[in-house]
Formats: C-alpha cells, sequence, structure tokens
C-alpha cells in the first residue's frame, strides 16, 4: 500500500492521470454535444494519450522550462511562449493525430497528421499563445495544474472536434502552393 501512495504522490503521476481524464471527458463532451452514441474506445484512445504521452510529457517539459528559464518577468513568460510554440507544440500536434490512428489501427497513421496538424497548430498558437502568457505571469506554481487542466479541457474538445472534421478547408487551400 505505502508503494501505491508513494508513486501517487508523485506529481508526475497525478499530473498524467489528471490529463488522461481532460482528455477522455473531452471526448465524452463532443460526443455528448453532437448526440453521437458513447463510443468508449475513443474516450479510452484520448485517455491514452493523455495519460501516457502527453502529460508526463508536458510536466517534464513544464519543469524543464521552469528551470531553464527561471522569472514571471513578461520578457521570460515571452520567451517561454516562444520556444514552446517554436519547439513542442508542432510535436504535440502531429503526435496527437498519429498516436489516435495508430490506437485505431489506420492504415496511413500520418494522413491525419498531414492534412490537420497545420490548421492544428495556428489555432494552437491563437489560443495557448494568451492562455499561457497568463499561467506564466500570473499563475502561481500551486494554481498551475487547475488553470491548464481547463484550459487542456477547452483545447482537448477543439482537438476532438477536429478528429471528427473529413476534411479542413484551412489545410486544402491556404496552403496550397500554385504557381501562375
Amino acid at each position: 500500500m505505502k508503494v501505491i501512495r508513494r508513486i501517487w504522490q508523485s506529481h508526475l503521476v497525478r499530473n498524467a492521470v489528471f490529463v488522461g481524464w481532460t482528455y477522455a471527458t473531452s471526448e465524452f463532451a463532443q460526443q455528448t454535444i453532437l448526440g453521437e452514441n458513447y463510443d468508449v474506445t475513443k474516450m479510452q484512445n484520448s485517455a491514452i494519450w493523455g495519460l501516457c504521452i502527453y502529460g508526463p510529457g508536458n510536466y517534464i517539459w513544464y519543469k524543464f522550462l521552469d528551470r531553464f528559464m527561471p522569472g514571471k518577468s513578461l520578457q521570460v513568460a515571452l520567451k517561454k511562449v516562444v520556444l514552446e510554440k517554436l519547439t513542442v507544440s508542432p510535436t504535440w500536434c502531429a503526435g496527437f493525430y498519429i498516436v489516435q490512428s495508430i490506437l485505431e489501427r489506420r492504415p496511413d497513421i500520418f494522413a491525419e497528421a498531414k492534412q490537420k496538424m497545420v490548421p492544428t497548430y495556428f489555432v494552437g498558437c491563437a489560443f495557448w499563445i494568451p492562455a499561457q502568457t497568463i499561467n506564466f505571469l500570473f499563475v502561481p506554481h500551486v494554481y498551475r495544474l487547475v488553470y491548464l487542466g481547463t484550459a487542456a479541457f477547452l483545447w482537448a474538445n477543439f482537438l476532438c472536434f477536429m478528429r471528427r472534421q473529413s476534411t479542413v478547408p484551412l489545410a486544402s487551400s491556404a496552403f496550397s502552393y500554385t504557381s501562375d
């Protein structure tokens, strides 16, 4: 019992469980909003992404950021946001679609990521840049989980929504090159 208690007390484990739960409930919310029959497998796949990859990965990333760039000034906050948007954010955007495709055993695990990653990334910038600036500037460390959990719930709902889109106009028109 002490081993289980010690594992649960780990911030990494608690964050991973929280993020897994956030993604599962976001998928549940999308199914409810859209009036779909409940698909436990989709909820489970979303939970796996949050619990096994996104939650632990973000925990490690933010710990690194706080050590690498300590402080709460506007300059430090903006540096953290820019660094995140240029490094891990594209990986998370593509990774979400790839992992879901793997879990669904799709024949081309990269197809959905190729189509939806760029629009998802740009929407993510519009959403997360202000959210993370507020987080890094104003949210005390002890309240980050609640703040980011709320933001992540909204973001995960967007990702679950995007998974349901068969085509994404931004991806097929705005980013295609044609010569005159």
